[in-house]
């Protein structure tokens, strides 16, 4: 992503994403902090918060803003990734801003060196995040039958998905937007919900679905 390009490229796309949710994020802080007993510090995260944003959508070149000009530095986006995870670590978050970040720098690292899709290396990620909700659902304390279901359905999905991708075998199921859509939907709404507890759970099918996105812009 060149500092005057206005191209659209897959790292854009995650991260005008991740943008809009780390502004979610940081309302949030502010909402908490002002809850009794809440730590002041939050409002420190948001404000820092909305900073990222500012930074990224300047750097992402979307608009001209005239003489106001961040260059886009990769490693730029690694510092933001990382203090996301440390904010999120202290407030106790998800985490999903600052992997959605640093997956963009990773996809375009990575489709830079080597020829492969990005939506297949977001799928690829996304595949591995559903396995570990899945496992997260099985390792909840109490068993909820349905819940095992679901992650077992997850898992199948998953298996299918990573299939697919990967052209491993030859299944009869056709590698498309729309069983990439339907694999991702139901992750995300079958799945997804239920997966917590532990770190870097419950969002497998955002990245599903960024990764069917970037299949639609043909990335």
């Amino acid at each position: 992503m060149g500092e005057e390009s206005r191209e659209i490229t897959a790292p854009k796309v995650i991260l005008f994403i991740a943008m809009l949710l780390i502004f979610r994020e940081a309302i949030f802080y502010f909402y908490t902090a002002a809850l009794p007993l809440a730590d002041p510090l939050l409002i420190l995260y948001g404000i820092l918060g909305f900073l990222f944003v500012f930074i990224i959508f300047v750097s992402l070149d979307l608009v001209s803003l005239g003489p106001v000009k961040i260059p886009y530095w990769w490693w730029l986006m690694v510092i933001i990734g990382v203090l996301l995870i440390i904010f999120n670590y202290l407030a106790g978050g998800n985490y999903l801003t600052a992997v959605l970040v640093l997956l963009a720098v990773i996809v375009e690292l990575v489709t830079g060196k080597k020829d492969i899709n990005a939506s297949k290396i977001m799928l690829l990620f996304g595949i591995a995040f559903t396995i570990w909700d899945c496992i997260a659902i099985f390792l909840f304390p109490i068993v909820v039958p349905i819940l095992i279901v679901n992650a077992v359905f997850g898992l199948i999905l998953a298996i299918i998905l990573l299939i697919l991708v990967l052209d491993l075998v030859d299944i009869k199921i056709p590698y498309t937007w729309w069983v990439v859509l339907i694999i991702a939907f139901v992750i995300y709404t079958w799945v997804m919900p239920f997966a917590g507890g532990y770190p870097a759970t419950g969002f497998s099918g955002i990245i599903l679905m960024i990764g069917w996105i970037l299949i639609l812009f043909a990335m």
